[in-house]
This record gives structure tokens, sequence and C-alpha cells, in this order.
């Protein structure tokens, strides 16, 4: 009788063992989402800052009195950041994508994020009513338990603008 419920004690500890780990394991992939989501907003928001600063064309300021970005310029700039960063933390797989309104009076991108991403109440339509950089990044998870059980892998999708004001 008292070997039994060793025995059943035995096999209920195991249980409960395998539930934490489980449910450790689980919240630690939520977190590893929700860094991975933090850090991909931060490489985008400091590429678009990065691009409208390095590509700003300083002679329309001279000619129009209106400050207008340089595409070309602009989004290498803010690609060379991404591209770093990326590099850094060892990740080749990624999706940018980075456009440039490098009129004064800004403009419209409708379907930009590709991917609907919240910007305030607009959803998946970007617009600026100045020059501005948009920065969209996917960016992949990896998981610590869920990789182990099979389950594909998932990707954070990120925007972040910035602009230039007069």
């Amino acid at each position: 009788m008292i070997s039994e419920r060793r025995a059943q004690t035995a096999v209920w500890g195991l249980l409960a063992m395998m539930v934490f780990i489980a449910i450790t394991s689980g919240l630690v992939d939520v977190y590893r989402l929700y860094a991975a989501r933090n850090w991909a907003y931060s490489v985008a928001q400091e590429a678009a800052l990065a691009g409208t600063s390095k590509g700003g064309d300083w002679t329309s300021i001279s000619l129009s009195g209106e400050m207008r970005l340089v595409g070309a310029t602009t989004r290498a700039e803010a690609e060379k950041l991404i591209a770093a960063e990326m590099a850094a933390r060892g990740i080749t797989r990624y999706v940018m994508d980075v456009r440039v309104l490098p009129d004064s009076v800004g403009g419209s991108l409708s379907g930009y994020p590709p991917r609907p991403v919240r910007l305030g109440t607009n959803r998946g339509s970007w617009s600026s009513d100045e020059p501005a950089v948009g920065v969209y990044l996917e960016v992949p998870v990896e998981w610590f338990l869920l990789d182990r059980l099979g389950i594909v892998a998932k990707d954070v999708h990120v925007f972040a603008a910035a602009g230039v004001a007069d």
C-alpha cells in the first residue's frame, strides 16, 4: 500500500514537473516573440531616422526654401543600417522594404506597408505631409519549445517612419 502511494506520488510529481516545464517554455517563447518585435521595431526606427538625417537635399533649401530627400541616398542609408544590425545578430533571413517620399508635400502609398501593421487608425496605407522614410521589416523569431515540436517559424512584422519637418 505504501509502495503504491510512493509510485503514484512519483508519477504525479513527474507529470507536474512536465507541465511546469511546458508552461515555462511557452512563457519563454512569448518573451522571445515580444523581444524580437521590440528589437525589430527599434531597428526600423533607427533606419528611418538614419535615412532622413543623411538623405537630406540641402540644395533644395537654398533654391526653394523647402527640404527634400534624395531618394537613392535616403534608401541606401536606411538599408545599410538594417544590414549592419541584422549581421550583428546573425540574421540572414529577413525582409526589408524601404520607401521614400522625397517631396516637401509628402504623399501617400496605398498598400504600404505590404502587410497590415498598426499605424494609429490606419492599416496598410502610409501617408505623410512632409518628406519621409518608411521602413518595413519582417524578422524571424527562434522558438524555444515550439521549434522542438515542429511548429513553423514565426516572423514579426514592424513598420516605422520618420519625416523631415520644415
